[in-house]
């Protein structure tokens, strides 16, 4: 089989004119840019730990005052929710009262 003038081969196919329109990638500078971005995202990293650790901090200070406060002098189970005889849980549905 002859080759046609009007017909590319496979060989043909990676032309000058393909450089231009598909620009091969130049490795070097993607991974600086990569590393950039690295860089960037371990320094938002650290930001975002620290403020974990600080509200961490400031959880288990309101926790400790919270455990500090005085016990209620009410008795066991008394939680000042007024009680419904026809309940399940005893509590009432509303504001209002029992129904």
């Amino acid at each position: 089989m002859t080759r046609s003038a009007d017909r590319p081969t496979d060989s043909d196919a990676h032309t000058d004119t393909d450089a231009d329109t598909h620009p091969r990638t130049d490795t070097a500078a993607v991974t600086v840019s990569l590393a950039a971005e690295a860089a960037v995202l371990e320094g938002r990293l650290s930001v975002l730990r620290e403020a974990i650790d600080e509200v961490d901090a400031q959880i288990r200070a309101v926790s400790e005052k919270i455990r500090r406060l005085p016990r209620s002098v009410a008795g066991p189970g008394d939680t000042g929710i007024p009680v419904c005889e026809g309940s399940d849980m005893g509590l009432a549905p509303s504001h209002t009262g029992c129904r």
